[in-house]
């Protein structure tokens, strides 16, 4: 679900492909705290399970609840239509899913809404975090979502409305950020047309690997969309910028058809 990229974009997607290096951390960003504050731009690479996990991918991984199943889809990697990594999705779900149209996202109606959340968080464009005392900022460039971390707060709001960010809560475990998130509204959870419900509940850890590696774990239940629990392992890469306005045009599936040209008889 990769929409319009724009003059910024396109210097991204370059980007992605080797040119974002390690550095400093990103200016206007302080070295205090625990050092995850800064630009992070997504590391392509193979992540568990397609490949062993590293010493600090495997303390992550640890945390994980006996069985849940851990997804080869992070990054740049799609599952084809109908695998689901392993994920025992409701039948309603698969059903539905066979008639998913991938070319629907490309139409006005669709082409800026953003996928959901657990999906975002490993798309390919990078991500800035903010840290500070109350809260921890987490700046999607991935259609503009802002994540608000609240670290003075041990639960979440009954009547907190349901939103494609939620209501995030996080704690530190010795060096490891734990962000609990709830109240996010269904989404993506496959670009092949499964998504999950608003009773989805997402934790994330993300733990510096070194002073320029973060690693980033998800682990999600939903029982209106399938049983157990998911899990994902990210990794990212310290740079020296910023995110950028992400800047959706609607009409941009309208382009795409015109490129497309007259249909052949």
């Amino acid at each position: 679900m990769f929409a319009t990229p724009s003059t910024r974009h396109a210097r991204i997607l370059v980007g992605l492909i080797g040119i974002f290096g390690s550095g400093a951390p990103a200016l206007g960003q302080s070295d205090a705290g625990h050092g995850i504050a800064g630009f992070w731009s997504m590391s392509f690479g193979p992540t568990p399970p397609r490949r062993a996990p590293t010493p600090t991918e495997a303390a992550l991984i640890a945390e994980f609840p006996e069985g849940a199943v851990i997804l080869a889809d992070a990054g740049v990697a799609e599952f084809p239509p109908g695998d689901y990594g392993g994920l025992d999705v409701k039948a309603s779900l698969r059903e539905a899913a066979t008639g998913y149209d991938p070319g629907a996202q490309t139409t006005v109606a669709l082409t800026c809404k953003p996928p959901g959340l657990i999906y975002s968080m490993q798309g390919p464009f990078p991500l800035e975090i903010f840290e500070g005392r109350d809260m921890i900022v987490i700046k999607l460039e991935y259609f503009d979502l802002v994540r608000i971390v609240f670290m003075n707060a041990t639960a979440h709001p009954e009547d907190w409305p349901h939103s494609q960010t939620g209501h995030s809560i996080g704690h530190w475990e010795g060096d490891t950020l734990v962000v609990d998130t709830a109240s996010l509204e269904s989404g993506t959870l496959f670009n092949n047309g499964v998504a999950y419900t608003d009773n989805v509940h997402l934790i994330e850890r993300f733990r510096l690997a070194d002073p320029d590696t973060l690693v980033i774990t998800q682990q999600f239940t939903d029982p209106d969309a399938f049983s157990g629990t998911g899990a994902r392992v990210l990794s990212f890469n310290r740079g020296n910028d910023h995110v950028y306005p992400y800047d959706c045009d609607p009409t941009y599936g309208l382009m795409l058809e015109s490129r497309e040209g007259p249909a052949n008889d």
